[in-house]
């Protein structure tokens, strides 16, 4: 009885608090690199047989990396379920119709959906993605993001990576894709609290559920990851390299372990892509990161908000009519402004609009 009072305590604490605007961003460059440009960008290096990669920002934790011929995804969240049925709980649902229109065509050929955590704005839809847009896609991540979407997905399509992760300076274990052009490494992370030093939707599923949660707060966090994704030449060596996070920690957690590359004794970090939500409740953040990998581009991700934020279209090539707005309850402008006193001095900063591209150089 007492839990269940607590949770209701803390879901009209969260209600109360959220229930304001949206944070303005009228004042912040945001990236608007239309969808189109990317593509005959990259269809043109195709055709030369110069590989390049182009990376499009999905919203929230979303990501799409496109490399030659193959390409990897890091969880997206297209479904933007309303405030009060995410807080008090009602009932949420992936918005199916809402996904089949915003999922690009050309992340249908991703091989792995990397899961930061489990919640449901990064994980909610992922099973019917996997289902009816990339039955051949392995799913990546946590014990309990497993037993999440094992209630609908084959078990063989799922990837627990609790022995693959790096956890502080004890190196993880690399899995590769099919073509060996693509590398990834797990590091063992945390995810900052929402609020006042609370984290909600935190906790583990130990088993596997028979469906999938109906609320919010079914949808528990787990063990959270970061990644460093590794994009390889065809001696297999890293010539592009991304730390990426879709949730603020506590330092040292999601830091790098000290790697050694064959043939090379370290590779540089050249992307660190962030994550601006609840930054302020977690200390060193983004400096620790910053510090440690001094990428020469840095992408600030999970930045907007994502209550009924569904007016995005990636079918648009000019996207800078849609009305966008700042994750509630953060200030972004301190969060650019921390990123440009650790930075180095040619480093540049994106702050991407959803389905925008990034282009890496």
């Amino acid at each position: 009885m007492k839990r269940v009072r607590l949770n209701v305590f803390c879901c009209s604490v969260i209600a109360g608090l959220l229930a304001g605007c949206a944070t303005s961003v009228d004042n912040l460059a945001i990236n608007y690199h239309a969808d189109l440009v990317a593509q005959q960008v990259n269809e043109q290096s195709l055709l030369s047989g110069d590989k390049k990669l182009n990376i499009q920002y999905l919203g929230v934790g979303g990501y799409l990396f496109q490399y030659g011929e193959d390409s990897i995804m890091t969880a997206p969240s297209f479904t933007n379920p309303g405030l009060i049925n995410v807080t008090l709980p009602l009932s949420i649902e992936p918005d199916t119709d809402l996904v089949d229109k915003l999922l690009p065509a050309h992340a249908k050929q991703a091989e792995f959906i990397l899961v930061g955590h489990a919640h449901y704005d990064h994980l909610m839809d992922v099973p019917y993605i996997m289902q009816q847009h990339m039955p051949e896609a392995t799913a990546v991540g946590s014990t309990t993001m497993t037993n999440i979407v094992t209630a609908v997905i084959d078990d063989a399509r799922l990837l627990d990576i609790t022995e693959h992760a790096a956890d502080g300076q004890q190196p993880g274990r690399w899995i590769y894709n099919r073509n060996n052009t693509i590398r990834f490494m797990p590091i063992k992370s945390d995810h900052a609290p929402h609020f006042m030093g609370i984290k909600v939707m935190s906790g583990k599923y130990e088993d596997a559920l028979t469906e999938l949660p109906s609320t919010a707060y079914g949808w528990k966090e787990g063990q959270t990851y970061a990644y460093v994704i590794d994009f390889l030449d065809i001696q297999q060596q890293p010539i592009y390299r991304i730390h990426y996070q879709d949730a603020a920690s506590n330092s040292p957690d999601g830091l790098m372990p000290v790697m050694a590359d064959s043939k090379v004794n370290s590779k540089a970090v050249d992307m660190a892509i962030l994550c601006v939500a609840a930054f302020h409740q977690v200390d060193d953040y983004p400096e620790a990161i910053l510090q440690q990998t001094q990428p020469r581009t840095i992408v600030l991700g999970h930045w907007e908000d994502f209550f009924d934020n569904n007016s995005f279209d990636n079918n648009s090539v000019d996207n800078q009519n849609k009305p966008v707005k700042g994750v509630r309850m953060t200030n972004i402008d301190d969060f650019i402004q921390r990123v440009e006193v650790v930075k180095t001095d040619d480093a540049t900063t994106v702050l991407p609009a959803p389905f925008s591209w990034i282009q890496a150089y």
